[in-house]
């Protein structure tokens, strides 16, 4: 692993940069978050151990804590593992989830088995391919166990409209071509590898993993970013966004996909 001023990881400092403002960042996505806690809930039960990569701060981890499900929370930053231990500890969670700062690469240092791992919110999006995570991953889960991953989706139909509501069609053209971009972070650039879901499955987890589920989130209901939308009509179409997201239009049109795996026999 390679690391950055101050010994670092790298991309850490722009996690760090922004941790104690996260949650209310994201806050405009809480939609998206209680859909990814509600796929956890069915397929995590009380009393199995589950590996939380690019845990922020701690808020699925949390989650399955009160569950009663054990965790393994892992981050990159610092400052999120700072700002999880401060709400694991506030939530009495701490008797059933362990923080601690691990780089995704490093993963292979834990002792496994676990019964599933996630990763939400384009965490592992910021890695430059998920050759060596899946070969992780799959010494880590046990069979049957599940591997659930939220990542940024290649082609986003909100950003292709953005760019031609401004009638730029060039960009518009070369959305869901790109296929690395880099994001200002806690004003510092961090790369994104992007892929589509299906992409993703069969470059690097059809070996050892089944295709459970796969579905998209963002491609109908408007980024929070998005202002001219009348409140009721958001609603509207985040209600169908959650249950559209295999809709063959749709599967590949969100800002994010959900891929669902699980592990094969040994």
């Amino acid at each position: 692993m390679t690391v950055g001023e101050d010994g670092a990881a790298p991309g850490a400092l722009a996690y760090d940069a922004i941790a104690a403002g996260y949650d209310a960042q994201v806050e405009g996505d809480a939609w998206m978050r209680r859909v990814l806690q509600h796929h956890y809930a069915r397929v995590f039960t009380p009393g199995q151990r589950v590996l939380d990569i690019g845990c922020g701060t701690g808020t699925d981890a949390i989650f399955l804590a009160n569950r009663g499900v054990q965790v393994v929370a892992i981050d990159f930053s610092p400052e999120m593992i700072a700002q999880a231990h401060a709400k694991i500890a506030a939530a009495g969670a701490a008797d059933l989830v362990r923080a601690e700062l691990l780089p995704v690469a490093d993963i292979g240092r834990l002792e496994g088995p676990f019964d599933g791992v996630i990763s939400a919110f384009a965490g592992l999006s910021t890695l430059p391919d998920l050759a060596q995570f899946a070969a992780d991953a799959a010494n880590l889960v046990r069979p049957a166990g599940h591997l659930v991953v939220h990542m940024l989706n290649r082609f986003s139909l909100w950003e292709c409209l953005g760019y031609l509501q401004h009638a730029n069609w060039r960009a518009a053209r070369e959305v869901g071509h790109v296929r690395t971009r880099e994001f200002v972070i806690g004003g510092r650039p961090v790369g994104h590898t992007l892929y589509l879901g299906a992409e993703a499955y069969r470059r690097y987890f059809a070996t050892d993993f089944a295709l459970c589920q796969s579905y998209s989130l963002g491609a109908l209901r408007p980024p929070h970013t998005v202002k001219r939308i009348p409140s009721n009509l958001v609603h509207a179409l985040e209600w169908l966004d959650v249950r559209s997201g295999t809709w063959p239009l749709l599967h590949n049109a969100g800002r994010f996909f959900v891929l669902d795996l699980q592990r094969l026999p040994t």
